[in-house]
This record gives structure tokens, C-alpha cells and sequence, in this order.
């Protein structure tokens, strides 16, 4: 219908509008991949394309996942939650075929593809720092990332890290190198700023390969400069980490620390000894006076009141406000409560447990809640809704699950609802709307499909770039460590967003490695 060169333009688009909007939504990563596809059906040429596709074994082996699950839903129970799965599943078949099909991108072309990568992740970001910073006063740190969980922005944010990186090493222009290095500085704050501890850990891990590639071919003078920065950065990321862990978790030495008996009004206080939860080092359930508490409260909030004998109403709010006078250092009684200020009792209502957690920055808050989780799992308390304790009850009841269906899985779409029967059977403490998906892509798979579906899994990834791995663009390998870290603290490939990013940046990196090596068999 169109000329050549319109449909190459057509291509361009889509594929460069799909590196912008893999950053910014849903949305934005759907329409390029329908514009995609259409151009390569408009396009025509299906003998030659079909051709092409039928003698490429690196199209069927990366295929093979998305077949693989086609064949679970032979033995799915679930048909419905089946075809949402092969539908979020659609670019691992798709994209393979437009790209081992379509005439390889070029070096300017392929360059102009990643600037729309690093367009679309300082619009995202810049979005999140004035949406959390100026438009609004966000608290909770896992709620900063605007478009995406913030695990995975993270991960995003590395691979934009590494492209900065990259272009800098392969820039002439002095220019061009500030520009670049700027922009890396600017992503390496916005992990801070927005709390991304996951995105710092993966920035970590991919410096130190990094460092240990690079570290045996420099000077001595570069290689003592080396190791004095990596010294640095690892003592103050210790003492940083040091701090917060000491402030919630060493005992303060304090008369409101100690159980007492009764208040300076004669009534008894109620004291949970064994409990061992704290706030900033104090503990929260000592020298508690529950109806100072409510009457004193209700005074203040009667539209907001609570309830803790005989009958339980609103009893968050009672918990809230125990943990917040415990993060003070007061008892809990009408005496402590009178030592609150007005932006003391904003924050109780807003559910804010600690006087410091506004003062704090996303990471340290972030952090902090990876400590009280810690220390909330250690002494068997709630961990509900605590996004990486969790994980291990996920991975336990995935495991039970395992053991009963080991070489094809439960199917495709069974997924969920036998692993909602498997937290029953286990008696696990998680509550129901915590029933969730393990969260580790490598054993969601072997859930799905069992270790067959795991193997061929590990194999659609690992074989293509062994075989390629002279002609892999330099990218592609902080890429690949990312992707594989992010198989383990999430179920990258059932979501649109992260299927997408593995299946269109895999994709590419391999079939213009292909390419090249077709090019030039000797490497």
C-alpha cells in the first residue's frame, strides 16, 4: 500500500514510540505494538517474510515460551484467566517475527531508539519528583512511582543508567559526554529521591561486575582510585543502613521505657511485656492507659473516636496513635497525649506511625520498612502487607504447589485459584487478600508449567545469547543482569508492562546480533 521507505518511517515509529511509552503506562506501550504489527501486515511480502521466519531457529526458540503456554491450556481449569495470561503473553510470538523478519535497525537508527528510551524515563520520572515533591506531599514511599511499581522502575531506571554510560564511553564531543553524564547523575538521584532501594541494589551488583570487568585492564594509580571509592561508598551505605537499624531496633534507655504499674493519677496502666515491638527504640505496648487514651481523643476527634474494651472500633486509629507516642518516647495516657502537637495529631490521622517519617526521605523511609518487617517476621508478628516478607510465604505455598504438579504445572490460567487453595491447605497467616503470585518469575513459571516449562523457559534466554554472544551489542549485557535480577523479586513476564520490556529489548538486541552475524561469520 505504502513505498518502502514509508514502511521502514512506519517501523521507526513504532519501535521508538514503544521504547518512549515502555516508560509511561500501559497504554503507551500498546498503541506501538498495534502500530507495529499493523505496518508489517499492510506491508505484504508474507512469502518472503514466512520464509525468513520458518529457517530462523532464534525466532522459535524465543517463540517457544509463548507456544509452551498456548499447550498449557490444554489442561487449564480456568479458561478465562488463561486467554488474559496468552494475551498478556501476544509480543513474545509478535515481536520476534517483526524483527526477525524486518530489515535490522542501523547504528543511527538503533541510537535514536535509545534516546526515546531515555526521553521517556526523565519524563517519567521528572513527572514522579514533581507530583510526590510539589503538586502533592506523598508519604508512603512505595507509592512515589507514578506509572509503574516502583521495583520496576528501578529496574527501568538501571537500564537507563547504562545507556548514559554507554554513550558516554562512545561519544567524541566533550559536550556529549557532559550531557550524558548529567542525565546518569540525574537517574542515580531519582533512585534516592523517589526510595527506589531495589533500583540502588541493582545499581550496586551492576557496578561491581562493571568495576571487576574493567578493574584487571587499568593502571595501578586508576586501580587504588578504584578500590578507595568502592571502600567509600560501601562504609557510608553500611553506616547509613547502620543508623536506621539501630534507631528502630536498640532499646532507649528512658523512665517512659520502663513498665510501670500506674500513672501519676493512680490508674493502672496495661503492659504487654513479651511484646518486643518498637518505635525509634521505644517499646509500643508498655505503660498503656486505653481509656485516658479514647476519652482524651474523643475530645479532640469525635468523628474520628475509638473503641478498644469491650467492643473494637477503629481500632487502627488506636494502634496508630500507640506507635506514634511510642516513636516520642511518652506513655500512652492522657498525660502523653497532652505533649502531642497539632502536626502530632495531622499525621496520627494521616496514619503516620513515626514523628520522624515526615522528615524523612523516600529511601530512609523505604529502608525503615524493610527493617520493621524484618523485625515484625523474626518475632512472628502480622506480616501482611509487608511486600518482602511476604514473598517468602508466596514462595513457600508456590513450593507445596510444585511438589504435586512437578513436570507440566497446573496449566496456563490455573495458576492463582490453586494457589488460593494451596495458602488454605498450609494454614498460611497471610490473610486472603494477600493470596498472591510468588512473585519470582522463575518459580511462577515452574508453577504454571512445571520444571519442563521452567527448562525451556531458561533456554529461550540463555541459548540464543550463548550462541550470539560475539555480536551482542555491549548494551545488552547490563540489560541482561538486570532482567535476570528482576525474575527473582517479580513476576516480570505476567504483566503487560514487563513482558513488553523483556520481550521487545531481548528481541532486539538478538535479532540485530543475528544480523551481524550473518553479516560477518567470522565475528
Amino acid at each position: 500500500m505504502f513505498s518502502e521507505k514509508t514502511h521502514r518511517y512506519l517501523f521507526l515509529f513504532g519501535v521508538c514510540s514503544l521504547a518512549f511509552g515502555i516508560m509511561m503506562g500501559t497504554v503507551p506501550t500498546s498503541l506501538p505494538q498495534f502500530i507495529l504489527l499493523g505496518n508489517w501486515i499492510i506491508e505484504g511480502g508474507f512469502k518472503n517474510k514466512f520464509s525468513l521466519l520458518r529457517k530462523n531457529k532464534f525466532f522459535w526458540i524465543i517463540s517457544s515460551l509463548f507456544l509452551l503456554h498456548l499447550v498449557g491450556m490444554l489442561y487449564t481449569q480456568d479458561i478465562d484467566s488463561g486467554l488474559t495470561d496468552i494475551r498478556i503473553k501476544l509480543p513474545l510470538l509478535f515481536l520476534p517475527m517483526l524483527f526477525f523478519s524486518t530489515k535490522p535497525l542501523n547504528e543511527k537508527e538503533f541510537k535514536a531508539l535509545l534516546y526515546c528510551f531515555l526521553l521517556g524515563s526523565f519524563a517519567n520520572t521528572a513527572w514522579c519528583l514533581i507530583y510526590n515533591y510539589i503538586l502533592h506531599s506523598t508519604e508512603a514511599a512505595r507509592n512515589a512511582s507514578r506509572f509503574m511499581s516502583h521495583i520496576r522502575l528501578g529496574l527501568y531506571l538501571n537500564v537507563a543508567i547504562s545507556c548514559c554510560f554507554y554513550f558516554i564511553c562512545v561519544n567524541a564531543k566533550m559536550v556529549n559526554k557532559l550531557l550524558f553524564g548529567v542525565l546518569m547523575a540525574y537517574f542515580i538521584f531519582v533512585l534516592y529521591a523517589l526510595g527506589l532501594a531495589s533500583g540502588l541494589v541493582n545499581l550496586f551488583i551492576l557496578c561491581a561486575f562493571a568495576a571487576i570487568m574493567f578493574y584487571f585492564k587499568q593502571k595501578l594509580i586508576i586501580k587504588i582510585t578504584s578500590l578507595v571509592i568502592v571502600f567509600i561508598s560501601v562504609f557510608y551505605a553500611t553506616n547509613f543502613l547502620l543508623s536506621i537499624f539501630n534507631a528502630q531496633l536498640i532499646t532507649q534507655v528512658s523512665e517512659n521505657n520502663t513498665p510501670h504499674k500506674s500513672n501519676a493519677t493512680g490508674k493502672s496502666y496495661l503492659n504487654y511485656e513479651s511484646s518486643t515491638q518498637k518505635e525509634n527504640g521505644n517499646f509500643v505496648f508498655i505503660n498503656i492507659q486505653p481509656n485516658e487514651l479514647k476519652k482524651e481523643w474523643q475530645l479532640r476527634f469525635p468523628e474520628d473516636s475509638f473503641s478498644y474494651m469491650p467492643n473494637l472500633h477503629n481500632i487502627r486509629r488506636y494502634q496508630v496513635l500507640l506507635r506514634y507516642m511510642a516513636s516520642k518516647g511518652l506513655n500512652k495516657d492522657s498525660a502523653g497525649l497532652t505533649k502531642l502537637n497539632a502536626e502530632d495529631f495531622k499525621n496520627i490521622q494521616k496514619n503516620i506511625t513515626n514523628y520522624k517519617y515526615p522528615t524523612w526521605s523516600f529511601l530512609q523511609k523505604r529502608v525503615n520498612e524493610f527493617i520493621w518487617e524484618y523485625d515484625e517476621y523474626v518475632h512472628e508478628r502480622s506480616i501482611n502487607g509487608h511486600s518482602l516478607t511476604m514473598r517468602l510465604y508466596f514462595w513457600k505455598a508456590a513450593r507445596a504447589l510444585i511438589k504435586k504438579n512437578i513436570l507440566f504445572g497446573v496449566g496456563t490460567g490455573d495458576v492463582q485459584i490453586e494457589l488460593n487453595k494451596t495458602y488454605v491447605e498450609t494454614r498460611s497467616p497471610l490473610a486472603k487478600e494477600w493470596y498472591k503470585r510468588p512473585h519470582n518469575q522463575y518459580i511462577t513459571m515452574t508453577v504454571a508449567l512445571g520444571v519442563i516449562g521452567l527448562l525451556v523457559f531458561l533456554f529461550s534466554f540463555l541459548y540464543p545469547l550463548i550462541n550470539l554472544k560475539k555480536y551482542l551489542h555491549p548494551l545488552f549485557w547490563p540489560y541482561f543482569l538486570i532482567l535476570i535480577l528482576s525474575f527473582v523479586l517479580e513476576d516480570t513476564l505476567e504483566t503487560q508492562a514487563g513482558l513488553s520490556f523483556y520481550a521487545f529489548f531481548y528481541t532486539l538486541f538478538i535479532a540485530n546480533a543475528f544480523f551481524k552475524k550473518q553479516q560477518n561469520p567470522a565475528g
